[in-house]
């Protein structure tokens, strides 16, 4: 079995805990930025979302109103970014990968802006937790289609698949490993159920990336 030289990370659910006040934040803003504008999108149908890009989502749920749902998402969005904080044991994970030579990339759904903004206030490149990140907004499709995966490969000079991890709270994240060859790990961090994580196929379900360096070495993928 190859060794991981890749790690590809999902943010919000997987890496990011976004819940402010209670509420976890992408779907409170969905949520707000269509009823602002009197649409009714039940929670279940935006749990489902989770994990693809945001604009994807509203402009396929927000019919012609979309644009100005969305500016009003990107800025509750944005109103949040200082709010979020790190899932725990994420940055002892990322540091315990880079010590064993392993390219780490945070990924995620949100619009460029908002991701930059997180990873600045979580400080993962400033402390060098993280090689770089990368959204969907970038490479102009969303998941599950690979392109975040196939990117951040292309950026690190990793060409086999099976030498990339990717982890994901959302079944949608763990397609797109699959759909891209990679060892793929769903975690409970998130909104979504074991049972829907399962039913995306994912290698194994972890409690959190906090049992990553356990699993990954217990494997013999490190």
């Amino acid at each position: 079995m190859p060794r991981i030289r890749l790690a590809v990370f999902d943010m919000a659910g997987t890496t990011v805990d976004d819940l402010v006040d209670g509420v976890p934040l992408v779907l409170k803003s969905y949520s707000d930025a269509f009823e602002a504008h009197g649409i009714y999108v039940p929670m279940e149908v935006l749990n489902e979302q989770r994990g693809r890009d945001k604009w994807t989502v509203i402009s396929e749920l927000g019919g012609d109103k979309a644009p100005e749902i969305y500016e009003d998402f990107l800025g509750i969005l944005n109103a949040n970014t200082g709010r979020v904080k790190e899932v725990g044991g994420a940055s002892e994970t990322f540091r315990f990968l880079k010590e064993r030579g392993v390219f780490v990339i945070a990924s995620t759904g949100f619009p460029a802006e908002v991701a930059e903004a997180i990873v600045e206030h979580l400080g993962w490149l400033r402390d060098g937790m993280i090689d770089g990140w990368v959204c969907s907004e970038q490479v102009g499709a969303s998941r599950p289609d690979p392109a975040m995966i196939l990117h951040a490969m292309r950026r690190h000079g990793v060409t086999d698949p099976g030498e990339v991890l990717k982890v994901d709270d959302t079944a949608k994240g763990i397609e797109e490993g699959l759909n891209a060859g990679a060892h793929t790990v769903g975690v409970l961090t998130g909104t979504q159920s074991v049972q829907r994580l399962d039913s995306a196929g994912p290698k194994s379900i972890l409690w959190s990336v906090a049992e990553l360096p356990g699993y990954l070495s217990g494997k013999g993928l490190i």
